[in-house]
């Protein structure tokens, strides 16, 4: 569990953030945690304090969310980024099924059994799930397949859950970030899928990118911080991708 500040706009809020022990999940738990929410960081091997969770389990996530609410009363905040690469080998025809299957367990299996499990409950309380997409969603991406049909999975579960939430009266938003290449983390086998020479691969990529720089893991947290807050109550369903404008070029 992060130490929380005794002040603060998210002060009394409670949030989980899976794959919390990763740069963006870090990151993300930092940033929520500064904001004066209770933070519970979870990852299948947690570092001190965290939730040992499979995100891919029905049982796990149960028993995550009943600790939980059995110490805190509520649970205010959902975010899902636990993640996988799932390796960079993901051509059309170089992608296995294992693959495939890994990403799709993590990633789309994973938030939704966590939107269930918030939904199935029927919280009283205002409650924000924000998923982690990637604009590997919306752009092809012949060198990493798997991993960009799971995120395009991602931004579709966020808009059906929005829209299912809202039709039944729920207090529960559901809105999605999609960044594109983040510093840190996975970066350098990525860019392994344009190039194996590292200069050259990241200057091929940020070729693409009108800001000319990599996005930073903590502007990634700044948007899952304004959505995850109690003020945009109007705002569900949507996908706020964080680029530094690639894709408009």
């Amino acid at each position: 569990m992060t130490a929380t500040p005794t002040s603060g706009p998210m002060h009394g809020r409670v949030a989980l953030v899976t794959g919390g022990f990763g740069a963006l999940g870090t990151a993300i738990a930092d940033r929520l945690s500064a904001a004066g929410a209770i933070v519970v960081r979870s990852g299948r091997n947690p570092g001190e304090g965290g939730s040992a969770h499979d995100v891919t389990s029905p049982q796990s996530w149960a028993s995550v969310v009943d600790r939980i609410v059995d110490e805190h009363g509520h649970l205010d905040v959902l975010v899902n980024s636990a993640g996988a690469l799932g390796g960079t080998d993901q051509t059309v025809l170089t992608a296995t099924p294992g693959q495939w299957h890994e990403l799709f367990d993590t990633h789309v299996i994973g938030s939704w059994l966590g939107c269930r499990e918030i939904i199935a409950r029927t919280p009283r309380n205002p409650v924000s799930i924000v998923n982690i997409g990637s604009t590997a969603g919306a752009n092809a991406t012949p060198g990493m397949i798997a991993y960009g049909a799971a995120k395009a999975a991602v931004a579709h579960l966020t808009t059906s859950v929005a829209l299912h939430c809202a039709r039944a009266g729920l207090s529960v938003r559901c809105n999605a970030v999609a960044p594109a290449l983040v510093d840190g983390g996975v970066r350098d086998d990525v860019l392994g899928t344009i190039s194996p020479a590292a200069d050259q691969a990241l200057a091929a990529y940020l070729s693409r990118v009108p800001t000319g720089r990599l996005v930073r893991p903590e502007e990634v947290a700044e948007t899952v911080f304004f959505l995850a807050g109690a003020e945009p109550q109007a705002l569900t369903g949507q996908i706020l991708t964080v680029a530094g404008g690639l894709g408009l070029a």
